[in-house]
């Protein structure tokens, strides 16, 4: 009986662990700030480096100002996956290679339960409200510019 009250006495105190972990980890992920330039738009953007701040990204905000987003910065070219969770707003996935779009995911549900991967390895990926995409009429190919 002791055997088993240790077990779920070491089982308790390491889940306790990580979910205070993943908690620490949401609430300190800070990010730097920049500009990104697609054709005629500049967006200020928080920049996501850490896997920390990749992994909370836009998840339990509100929404997003007027040209707004978050830009997630890669070391080297790979295909991460994007998710929704704990998303409150639809978005738009720009997926960023070399400084050209290279695919881009419009209007993604809040709710959405998929996992969402660029179309060819990429460097970077930008977060934006949904929909504002196809209203400046981004396209594969066009130059972004990191400022």
């Amino acid at each position: 009986m002791k055997r088993i009250k240790k077990i779920f006495l070491m089982t308790g105190l390491f889940f306790a662990f990580v979910v205070t972990s993943v908690i620490f980890t949401f609430i300190t992920a800070k990010y730097k700030t920049t500009k990104v330039k697609i054709g005629d738009t500049v967006f200020s953007v928080e920049v996501a480096e850490t896997v920390s701040q990749k992994a909370k990204g836009l998840s339990g905000r509100k929404g997003l100002g007027n040209n707004q987003g978050m830009l997630f910065v890669f070391n080297s070219f790979s295909e991460p996956s994007f998710w929704m969770l704990g998303m409150k707003f639809p978005i738009d996935i720009i997926w960023i290679k070399g400084g050209r779009v290279a695919g881009i995911e419009r209007n993604i549900p809040a709710d959405s339960l998929d996992l969402y991967y660029p179309p060819e390895p990429i460097d970077r990926a930008l977060e934006i409200s949904a929909g504002l995409s196809e209203k400046l009429n981004i396209r594969i190919g066009d130059a972004l510019e990191v400022k």
